[in-house]
């Protein structure tokens, strides 16, 4: 069963997001503010796999109760599609700033909204699955100096990316963020697939189809992402390096490109990993290497020297 809480002072809203998501499967518990919005959560009596958020509310509004979901290390990962009529770059800001992953201006469409929820909830379910292996024996990879390793498909981002994140002081912060870097040299690298091509592949669900069918063709199939890690006394710092034609990777970490793919099903990846996992993300190489950077604190230097004695 998938889960939705919906968030909006206005109850035709709350009516059409539930008429146009229950056809579809999906469970919509509804709550009239962000105070019982809040309680709901609370309550623990269900899992949520996305929120729906309106901006504009009385007694607690939408960025006051996305604030508190993000600095919830029980909620923070449910992803908020937060719904506004304002669409200024100062309010979007506001709100990417808050946490924000989705948009939604009114008045939109009953399909976009299907969507984006959609989106949402496959990118919830595969950062549950893959959070799922941080907690499988793996924490003896704090204790890793370097470490190179190839992949070359979704599956394999997949086994790689809790390795990586387990290596690292806050394994559930930095999880996503790898996953998308990785996923990101995948697709767009190695297998050439553009961001107009993704958004029709993945409107007319048929993204993995088309993954797949490259990941078997001559020009692709011996493709591989290499990556390398290394800690020293202050950082970690990982490479992930594909062998396609490069992009223009400062597009997609601006604000103001962030803002512009906002409203869009996916392209706010690179953006909000920088933003949310890590402490820096940069590309060299025409961006086909990913240069991630994580601070260690005292602590975790600490350990190093001790491993290093």
């Amino acid at each position: 069963m998938i889960n939705l809480l919906a968030v909006d002072d206005e109850m035709i809203n709350l009516m059409i997001i539930d008429e146009s998501l229950s056809d579809k499967g999906f469970t919509v518990v509804k709550a009239k503010d962000g105070e019982e919005a809040f309680q709901i959560l609370n309550s623990g009596s269900m899992l949520f796999h996305a929120i729906i958020l309106d901006r504009l509310m009385p007694k607690m509004d939408g960025i006051e109760l996305l604030k508190k979901i993000k600095r919830s290390e029980k909620y923070r990962d449910i992803p908020v599609i937060f719904q506004t009529a304002m669409s200024s770059i100062t309010d979007m800001t506001e709100g990417l700033d808050a946490g924000a992953f989705y948009y939604l201006t009114k008045p939109y469409s009953r399909a976009l909204l299907v969507r984006i929820v959609q989106t949402a909830v496959e990118h919830f379910i595969k950062l549950q699955r893959a959070k799922e292996d941080l907690h499988k024996g793996m924490g003896a990879l704090r204790h890793m100096i370097t470490g190179e390793f190839r992949i070359r498909s979704i599956r394999e981002s997949h086994e790689l990316a809790p390795l990586l994140a387990n290596a690292c002081p806050d394994p559930e912060r930095v999880l996503t963020g790898i996953m998308e870097i990785l996923n990101n040299a995948i697709e767009h690298g190695n297998l050439g697939i553009s961001y107009q091509e993704k958004s029709e592949l993945h409107d007319n669900d048929k993204l993995m189809e088309e993954i797949f069918r490259r990941l078997d063709t001559p020009e692709y199939k011996d493709k591989f992402v290499k990556v390398t890690f290394e800690r020293n006394l202050e950082r970690i710092e990982i490479r992930i390096s594909d062998q396609g034609k490069g992009f223009d990777w400062k597009r997609y970490l601006s604000i103001e490109a962030m803002t512009k793919n906002a409203f869009k099903t996916h392209g706010r990846g690179i953006f909000m990993a920088k933003k949310l996992s890590f402490d820096d993300l940069t590309y060299i190489d025409e961006g086909r290497t990913a240069i991630i950077r994580i601070d260690l604190t005292s602590k975790t230097s600490n350990l190093l020297t001790d491993f290093q004695e």
